[in-house]
């Protein structure tokens, strides 16, 4: 019975194949549909598929509709081609779009849908998984490499999967990574003092370019986790040069660990790891607002995705360019010849795994913060951050642009050196203070919410001998309004909490939650690798400030605060105020555009 159901579908598969072949009209091609031929099937003669069928025909509007209908864009013939390829042959832009992008959009769809767990336990989601040391790390980190030079004298790291050589890398991207290393550090504004972090060191060819610059990288941290690879690196001297810190192991170890960010953020980021896919790619584009240290600096990648293909390269290559910039990174894009003779033996006996003569070479940087196209209705309000260990302690905090004054915390509801003008101590200070004018900078409205619980209040800054930036500006102070200090900062936690659990269990645990907008303010979060959280109040209109939260981090928190011996991090028993951080956390908000 299956026999005679698969004879009749091949019969109708080839019968759909022959009449768009034959430029029949798109009424019979739909007739055809109806009768059930099927939409996937590829002929036995050449093993092309209705999308080849209907590239060959340029037939774009029957094209559109074999697409709509759930034609397979990515389907391969007998000689390796997809029917976007057939497109580049003919010079036909248009339909050689229309392909191409319904591949972008099935394959964002399912990166989607391989995300987001699935409520159904039928839903079944098809993907090739290859458990061999090519595409598994686990296999990868338990095999054994072999370095050697080949008959043209090509350095080359190879293993061996199933009798057949693959080279993990090999001496003919020099050209790439020496394309890389100018495009990433050329008239960078702190070419002298690089921070340069680079995962995967195969043969180190990326790397002796960075240490091969007219100034050697300030600071060079290497992450490999293969032990032939370590093994390799040992005898080549590169655990005794200057600057360089090797880190033993997979970045997914390090990326969100203390170490790795021990002396600040990256000027110069690059990956190209081995028996990773893209999924794993994509997970490290999300970690480089946290690593990368300002929007000076630059992250690049080895483009290999689909590059024994054009049409699959040109779609891999635009969905990390989309991926990239859901974080915030626009990508420039450079082309290097790597064209070669098949005289130059370059593969030898090693499996293929870069045929085309151009390799796309990106460049990301952080998308800038145009702060001078904010209007002037917007302004910041207040900061808080809160420990890493999921106390829900606020270790520190201070605002701007408020009038009404939160009660003072009751005794013992916050640590000591979070904000003097919220502790328990204060309210006598105030009472006797009555008199004096506030620090605070701006008259504004209270942040509220429709029930009545100020979730934002204001504070009287702390003037610190000879610094004019914390000399109060604004009215006199208003009598103090609202919760306890502590209960808001508990309620500003809660609402950060909330929504972030609501983000993953709607999108799945890869997605993050970087901001809340009412009528009133806008609520914004940015959570370090280490697992501080820093909050941010604003005015309802401003952008993400997620950057400038960033900054803080980078900047004064990492300087002031994680360097300092005298703050006890983690200790449970007291915050991390300290004058020099509110002083810098003060200069670097008030000098932003937004701040009124």
């Amino acid at each position: 019975m299956d026999d005679e159901i698969d004879t009749i579908a091949a019969q109708l598969g080839e019968d759909l194949i022959n009449k768009i072949l034959g430029n029949e009209s798109i009424d019979v091609i739909l007739s055809c549909l109806e009768l059930e031929a099927p939409i996937w099937y590829q002929s036995a003669a050449e093993g092309i598929s209705v999308l080849h069928a209907a590239a060959y025909t340029r037939n774009h509007d029957l094209v559109k509709l074999l697409i709509e209908k759930g034609a397979v864009w990515n389907a391969v013939d007998y000689l390796k081609n997809t029917a976007g390829d057939i497109c580049l042959s003919y010079n036909d832009d248009a339909i050689y779009k229309e392909i191409r992008d319904a591949g972008i959009r099935s394959e964002l769809l399912l990166g989607l849908l391989e995300k987001k767990p699935s409520s159904d336990p039928s839903a079944l989601i098809l993907r090739a998984e290859d458990i061999t040391a090519s595409g598994s790390s686990d296999a990868f980190l338990n095999s054994t490499l072999k370095y050697t030079v080949d008959e043209t004298g090509q350095d080359i790291c190879m293993l061996n999967v199933e009798g057949e050589d693959i080279g993990v890398m090999m001496g003919w991207e020099r050209n790439i990574m020496d394309e890389t290393v100018h495009r990433l550090c050329d008239r960078h504004p702190n070419a002298a003092n690089l921070k340069v972090l680079n995962v995967g060191f195969g043969l180190g060819i990326i790397d002796s370019f960075f240490q091969n610059l007219a100034q050697p990288p300030a600071e060079h941290v290497i992450i490999e986790a293969h032990p032939d690879v370590l093994k390799f690196m040992r005898e080549k001297g590169w655990y005794d040069r200057k600057g360089v810190r090797i880190l033993e192991g997979r970045w997914q170890d390090f990326i969100e660990g203390p170490e790795l960010l021990k002396s600040g953020g990256f000027d110069i980021v690059y990956t190209d790891t081995f028996s990773e896919d893209y999924g794993a790619l994509r997970q490290f584009f999300e970690h480089l607002p946290d690593i990368l240290a300002d929007d000076e600096s630059c992250f690049s990648f080895f483009n290999g995705l689909g590059a024994t293909n054009a049409f699959f390269y040109d779609i891999y290559t635009r969905i990390s360019e989309i991926h990239l910039a859901d974080i915030g990174l626009e990508v420039t894009w450079a082309d290097v010849d790597v064209s070669f003779d098949d005289k130059e033996g370059r593969w030898g006996e090693t499996r293929e795994y870069f045929s085309l003569p151009l390799y796309r070479l990106p460049i990301g940087k952080m998308k800038a913060i145009d702060f001078a196209s904010w209007t002037t209705s917007m302004t910041i309000h207040s900061l808080y951050i809160y420990d890493r260990q999921a106390h829900c302690i606020c270790v520190y905090y201070q605002d701007w642009h408020r009038t009404k004054r939160p009660k003072p915390a009751v005794e013992g509801g916050i640590l000591p050196a979070v904000s003097q003008a919220v502790s328990a101590a204060q309210q006598t200070q105030n009472d006797n203070n009555s008199g004096l004018s506030s620090g605070f900078s701006s008259p504004r409205n209270t942040l509220s919410s429709s029930t009545g619980i100020v979730v934002a209040m204001n504070e009287g800054t702390t003037q610190l001998p000879n610094t004019p930036l914390l000399q109060p500006t604004g009215p006199a102070a208003t009598l103090s309004t609202g919760l306890p200090f502590d209960e808001e900062a508990k309620l500003v936690y809660g609402v950060v909490i909330s929504l972030r659990n609501m983000v993953r269990k709607l999108s799945g645990r890869d997605e993050q939650f970087v901001n809340y907008r009412t009528s009133a303010y806008k609520l914004h979060l940015f959570e370090t690798i280490t697992g501080y959280r820093f909050v941010m109040l604003s005015d309802s209109k401003t952008d993400s400030l997620r950057f400038v939260l960033r900054q803080i981090y980078v900047g004064p928190f990492l300087e002031y605060v994680v360097r300092n011996p005298l703050v006890k991090m983690d200790s449970r028993e007291q915050g991390v105020d300290n004058e020099y951080f509110r002083a810098s956390v003060d200069r670097l908000i008030r000098g932003l555009s937004v701040f009124l």
